[in-house]
């Protein structure tokens, strides 16, 4: 390609050989940086994983003599450990999620770089520390890795949807169209946010990937945009994907649904007027919060009361006569449609003239329209078609077994054609009958895509893999009847599992207080795991036995694990995979996700500890 270029620029003489020379310079500089970055980003994982590793070696050396881990069990462990021991413990099993986030916060690297470093400490850790041996740590970063994908894979197209509406134009008529509706940047933020945002969540489409171009193309900030899109559908977080993070353990664990779904839901009016208020203070800080307060309160109130509302006939009846999976979807329309009508109903005439003026400078035509909204729309029917259990089944058994592995006694179906990631990818494709783009379009696209996708990706995945490593650590392989490898929790394994070591030290320190500080555990697990659903279920034992531990009642833990959920809701906030994902469909960097982290963690640990007051309260009245 270089050399055909400079063949036909020679040939239109020295002014074109100079342009020439002058492209193909740049071109090599280009290169020559690209390359530096892919060395210095892998130099920067290599340093931070080894720096992490001689970190946690160098306590493993500092602590009594006899305490340090084997790398597989050979024996029962001691019954009494000292209370430095014990402290020691804590600290190493939460370590891989410390030092992730001071990589963030502390030295401005990436949320993929950090996640690839905090693999290495955890694995190291398992390893070293944790009675795990090599071979499992590996395994259950595989399984991880693969198990990501429903979300994953779900970012990777979601972002190309994005940039190819982008490059037709589509997201800037929608923009137009959404200003339209109600006026005000805090109205629009909460709108877009919070309603819309929770509507589209609960859908299974991932609106971290979606929303931060659209809100740029509307005005808003780069770190506003960011906000809005990570914040905004926490508040529903548990109806994400069709209520998954309710029905996955609920089905796992035979626990109730309907209990499970309106504990969570008791939580909602204190998450979602926070999440309103937090995303105004990030918009414009204390003066949007002042402006926007009426609307804040009417935004999460309302999507808050219609989730509680729907949870409540359930609760009352026995019965599931509103399904779960369509409750979220229900009140992400509920809180636009309160927005949209107290804006008109109690704020018409004032807002008369602005309402006229932004018609007049983004007016819409309706083909246009429908046409920009197109992938959005048929995205919507078909996971909505997708949805049904007779259909997600019938989809699933389709492929047959050319889909489905083994890792030891661990089934892993891809479900390929009941993955949201599937219709998301039929939906980009179908639109384009109506967006009709050209190849100029889909070159730019492309390009893009390829730019941006791979940091979001391999944030997540890693993250997954990390979870795993730990959930799987103090277990060890037995061989089974048949002849294959079964996973086992080993005989360390109630007092050597990382995620056990967090919760029963938790649980331990805090006694008959556990419950004020039980909703951490959500938000550590979903923090670490990258997702509220991967939380509850890799917690909901630990959750179970630390509540049996100090002798709270079955109804006591239901509150306390709807607590969990919910504080897990919140955890998406600071998910370095989420934040990650946003910063980079707007080609934002290390800066900026940095500093979204930091803002974010204050409104997601001030709600936690709200939870935490009220579930503390409500264990007390054994509600």
């Amino acid at each position: 390609m270089g050399e055909g270029l400079s063949l036909r620029c020679g040939e239109r003489g020295a002014r074109s050989d100079a342009s020439c020379r002058v492209r193909s310079s740049a071109n090599r500089r280009l290169r020559g940086s690209a390359n530096r970055g892919v060395r210095g980003w892998s130099r920067r994982v290599l340093l931070l994983g080894l720096l992490g590793v001689l970190f946690a070696g160098g306590l493993l050396l500092a602590q009594p003599a006899g305490a340090q881990g084997e790398g597989a069990p050979v024996a029962s462990p001691p019954e009494e450990v000292t209370t430095g021991a014990s402290l020691l413990k804590f600290l190493f099993a939460l370590l891989p999620l410390l030092v992730v986030l001071a990589g963030i916060i502390l030295l401005q690297q990436s949320g993929a770089t950090m996640a690839v470093v905090g693999w290495i400490v955890s694995v190291a850790l398992a390893v070293l520390y944790f009675k795990t041996s090599f071979g499992i740590a590996l395994a259950g970063s595989w399984y991880g890795f693969v198990k990501s994908f429903g979300i994953s894979i779900a970012v990777v197209f979601t972002m190309f949807m994005i940039f190819l509406m982008k490059e037709v134009g589509a997201l800037g008529v929608i923009s137009g169209a959404v200003k339209r509706t109600v006026v005000g940047k805090e109205v629009q933020a909460l709108n877009v946010g919070i309603g819309f945002g929770s509507f589209l969540t609960s859908l299974g489409i991932v609106t971290p990937a979606m929303f931060p171009p659209l809100l740029i193309a509307m005005g808003f900030a780069p770190a506003s945009a960011v906000a809005i899109a990570v914040l905004g559908y926490n508040a529903t977080t548990s109806f994400a994907l069709l209520s998954i993070p309710i029905t996955l353990p609920a089905e796992i664990f035979a626990i109730d649904a309907i209990a499970f779904t309106f504990k969570i839901c008791i939580f909602l009016p204190v998450i979602a007027v926070g999440l309103s208020f937090g995303i105004l203070w990030l918009v414009g800080g204390w003066t949007s919060m002042r402006r926007g307060a009426v609307p804040a309160l009417i935004s999460g109130i309302s999507i808050a009361a219609c989730a509680l509302g729907l949870a409540v006939i359930n609760y009352a009846t026995g019965r599931e006569i509103i399904p779960i999976r369509i409750i979220g979807i229900l009140a992400g329309l509920f809180s636009m449609g309160a927005l949209i009508f107290w804006q008109r109903a109690f704020q018409g005439r004032r807002l008369a003239g602005e309402l006229e003026r932004v018609r007049r400078e983004n007016p819409i035509d309706a083909g246009a329209l429908w046409r920009a909204l197109s992938p959005w729309i048929i995205l919507t029917i078909l996971a909505a078609v997708v949805s049904f259990p007779q259909i997600n089944g019938w989809l699933s058994r389709l492929p047959g077994n050319i889909e489905v592995f083994h890792i030891y006694d661990k089934v892993v179906d891809l479900n390929v054609l009941g993955q949201i990631y599937t219709w998301i990818l039929i939906s980009v494709l179908l639109a384009c009958i109506f967006m009709k783009p050209s190849a100029e379009q889909w070159r730019r696209a492309i390009d893009v895509w390829l730019k941006r996708f791979l940091s979001p990706f391999v944030a997540y995945a890693v993250y997954f893999s990390i979870a795993y490593v730990m959930a799987w650590s103090a277990m060890e392989t037995v061989t089974a009847a048949g002849g294959g490898a079964t996973l086992v929790p080993s005989a360390f394994f109630s007092t050597w599992n990382m995620n056990i070591v967090v919760g029963a030290s938790l649980a331990a320190f805090f006694g008959g207080a556990y419950s004020y500080v039980a909703p951490g555990l959500g938000l550590f697990g979903a923090v670490v795991g990258g997702s509220e659903t991967g939380s509850n279920v890799l917690f909901m034992k630990i959750q179970q036995k630390a509540c049996a531990d100090v002798g709270l009642s079955d109804k006591q833990f239901m509150t306390i694990y709807g607590a969990h959920a919910a504080t897990g809701g919140v955890a998406s906030a600071i998910t370095p995979a989420k934040i990650t994902n946003a910063v980079a469909t707007i080609g934002g960097g290390k800066a900026l996700e940095a500093q979204t982290m930091r803002k974010h963690m204050v409104i997601a640990i001030l709600l936690t500890v709200v939870v935490g007051l009220l579930t503390g309260v409500f264990v007390a009245m054994a509600f």
